[in-house]
């Protein structure tokens, strides 16, 4: 069981990393934005780089922001949660319904969506797939390998959080505070 976290910690570890890494396309993102609007703006284009291509780079700067952090929010329980059926359930309660949707939802979603986002990307790549656009982006497999590498990443965070679930149901009392499953924070962020 031990050895269940520290795999954990270290999947979480790097899902951290990536995503702090991943991070810093915010502030190109926001670059990005901010110079199409300018110069849309004034009226002055730069030669090659029209407002459609800035506009399709800011949309593979949001492909990849969300497909790198996608794996830590789940991790760190940050998604979209609609809990209304466990609103006053208890912690176990909490981490019982977190372990069958690992099993029954998660996990075959991802391995799925996985299975078909690389095929997707496959295709784009063989057929060298660029922008609809004639003044666009070429190269259309790099923010489709995002979602695919999104995914992936959203899988490892699925398995990290599954063995904390595991942990914290079958494992020793000593373990059960180590595991820290997300979900169980009580309303003032305090592990219950």
């Amino acid at each position: 069981m031990e050895r269940m976290l520290k795999l954990s910690d270290a999947i979480d570890g790097v899902l951290y990393r990536v995503a702090m890494w991943v991070g810093w396309l915010f502030v190109v993102c926001t670059v990005v934005i901010a110079f199409d609007v300018l110069t849309r703006k004034i009226g002055y284009q730069m030669p090659g780089m029209g407002s459609t291509r800035l506009q399709e780079l800011e949309w593979h700067l949001h492909t990849a922001l969300f497909a790198f952090w996608i794996g830590i929010a789940y991790v760190k329980n940050a998604h979209v949660r609609i809990d209304i059926a466990f609103i006053n359930a208890k912690p176990r309660t909490h981490v019982w319904a977190e372990f069958l949707g690992c099993i029954i939802l998660a996990i075959p979603y991802c391995l799925f969506a996985i299975y078909f986002s690389l095929d997707f990307t496959w295709i784009a790549w063989v057929d060298m797939e660029g922008s609809a656009s004639s003044n666009g982006l070429p190269y259309r497999w790099i923010p489709k390998a995002f979602i695919s590498l999104g995914l992936i990443m959203l899988f490892a965070a699925v398995i990290s959080v599954l063995m904390r679930t595991i942990v914290y149901l079958w494992g020793p009392e000593e373990l059960r505070k180590k595991a820290n499953v997300a979900v169980i924070k009580d309303h003032h962020g305090a592990t219950a």
